[in-house]
């Protein structure tokens, strides 16, 4: 990774912790930032039901090639999950640290920046908002 390259991945990762003891908003930025840029990679759940009013995120997966990478809001907590995937087949799931997970997707999308102008404009719209 080239100096600017690492300046640019601990500034994301810097802004991603500062907004990380508000689980909602958190998820609702991942989720907004993560469909834009990759929209036909990125499944987000929100939470609904037929008299709620509360359509906040309720998972996020997110896949680069075969992992799949997995953040769940569960009882006011964060669960995070790195996935092996073949074929649409989960094979391994692992539980991971937020600090890991979000580090793990960030340095794939900067990898993925070099080649795809809607990521490269993602992480753009994550440094200046």
């Amino acid at each position: 990774m080239a100096e600017n390259e690492g300046m640019s991945f601990e500034i994301l990762a810097a802004g991603i912790r500062d907004i990380r003891h508000d689980v909602p908003v958190l998820l609702s930025v991942l989720a907004e930032k993560l469909h834009s840029g990759l929209p036909d990679r990125v499944d987000v759940t929100r939470r609904s039901g037929l008299f709620s009013r509360d359509n906040s995120v309720k998972s996020i997966s997110i896949d680069f090639e075969n992992l799949r990478y997995v953040i769940n809001h569960k009882a006011g907590r964060l669960e995070t999950f790195r996935q092996k995937v073949v074929h649409d087949v989960v094979l391994k799931t692992e539980t991971i640290n937020f600090d890991e997970w979000m580090g793990e997707v960030l340095r794939h999308l900067m990898r993925e920046s070099d080649e795809n102008e809607n990521v490269r404009n993602m992480l753009d719209r994550f440094l200046t908002s």
